[in-house]
């Protein structure tokens, strides 16, 4: 198997995996799922979330210990998570919108280079000044993208409009992340004919490789 079979392989594996779990985390919130489906799905994200921050992290042990003092807590907690899995599922949703703009919208401040002409560069190495302003502009969407889906999530979930906010977070949110990317490469096309195409896998790749030697300091 080549190495662009396996990228393909693997995008469809997490795609369908993605399809079920926001398909399960849809009944869990508005079908009625026992509490306990609900509250261990509502746990998956924040999981793989940590469980992506010790591998990345400077002191492995120390936040290895970090997370093991977070996993006691939440066995003691577990039925008030039980009672309460459906919040767990709005700060997943609400967080990673606001981490994601405020990764994004932070680059455009101060004379930083864009997210997404970073994402260029790894791929194209030196960018034509068109292609920089372009790549500004698309920085700028995806940072507007996200602060409105953020609005959106506290505005339904706040309100008391579960199965709305459900079907927001679980099936149009990432629906929509896949029309940008889409959209972006339509306009891309006539915005810079004459550039070198670079499809969605591309990008993805170039996001992974950025991040790929991220490090946090683990707390102290």
């Amino acid at each position: 198997m080549t190495g662009g079979q396996r990228a393909r392989l693997q995008v469809v594996v997490v795609g369908v995996l993605s399809v079920t779990f926001a398909l399960l985390a849809h009944a869990a919130l508005v079908d009625g799922l026992p509490p306990m489906a609900g509250a261990l799905l509502s746990l998956f994200p924040a999981a793989l979330l940590v469980c992506w921050l010790v591998s990345r992290a400077r002191h492995r042990w120390v936040a290895g210990l970090v997370a093991a003092g977070a996993a006691a807590l939440l066995w003691l907690g577990w039925p008030q998570l039980e009672r309460h899995f459906p919040d767990l599922f709005f700060l997943e949703h609400a967080g990673a919108n606001l981490a994601l703009g405020i990764v994004f919208g932070r680059t455009l401040l101060g004379g930083r280079e864009p997210l997404v002409t970073i994402f260029a560069r790894l791929v194209h190495g030196s960018l034509p000044p068109e292609v920089q302003r372009y790549s500004r502009h698309v920085t700028i969407a995806w940072t507007l993208f996200f602060a409105t889906m953020l609005i959106a999530s506290c505005g339904l979930y706040l309100a008391g409009e579960r199965a709305a906010w459900s079907f927001l977070a679980n099936i149009a949110s990432p629906l929509l992340v896949a029309l940008m990317f889409v959209a972006e490469y339509g306009v891309r096309h006539r915005v810079l004919p004459d550039w070198e195409r670079v499809g969605i896998l591309g990008g993805i790749r170039a996001f992974a490789r950025h991040f790929q030697s991220a490090r946090f300091e683990a707390p102290r």
